[in-house]
């Protein structure tokens, strides 16, 4: 009879504090704002070979374009912590690495409208030399204390 006690308490008791600390933590956390829980964390919309944050994706990215043609990047940022901050959007050659194209858009609120960004303009740099490109972009809050980005490679034939 000690002994079923003792396995009580050795194997079942912790096991029942830490399922009702679990859940007290994570209600804790489920209930500070803008915070979900992603069970399901495969994003089968995003554009193949983009890394970097989940809050902020290029849309419309394809693996090749054509020189010459101007390329229209837009960005789409699913965290409204970032409402109202800067953009900066940079085009680099990989081979050497250096920058092509750059630009930045200051004061982006696109959470009232669920907008795209740059808000009512258009990345659309125009690449006329051949080559494997990458494209970042970076998006601070209003405080500069917080950021995140993306990156995506592309190709121009």
């Amino acid at each position: 009879m000690g002994a079923r006690k003792i396995a009580y308490v050795v194997f079942v008791l912790p096991v029942v504090i830490s399922i009702i600390l679990g859940g007290y933590v994570l209600s804790n956390v489920l209930a500070q704002p803008d915070r979900h829980l992603n069970m399901w964390q495969f994003n089968f919309t995003s554009a193949p070979g983009q890394v970097g944050s989940q809050d902020i994706r290029i849309i419309n990215l394809n693996s090749s374009y054509p020189a010459g043609a101007p390329l229209n990047f837009i960005v789409r940022v699913n965290n409204t912590s970032f409402d109202c901050g800067d953009l900066y959007m940079t085009i680099y050659n990989m081979s050497p690495k250096h920058v092509v194209a750059q630009n930045a858009y200051f004061s982006q609120c696109f959470a009232t409208g669920s907008l795209t960004l740059p808000v009512h303009e258009t990345f659309s740099p125009v690449l006329n030399t051949t080559g494997d490109y990458q494209i970042v972009a970076d998006m601070k809050d209003k405080s500069y204390q917080n950021s995140i980005n993306v990156t995506a490679g592309f190709s121009v034939r």
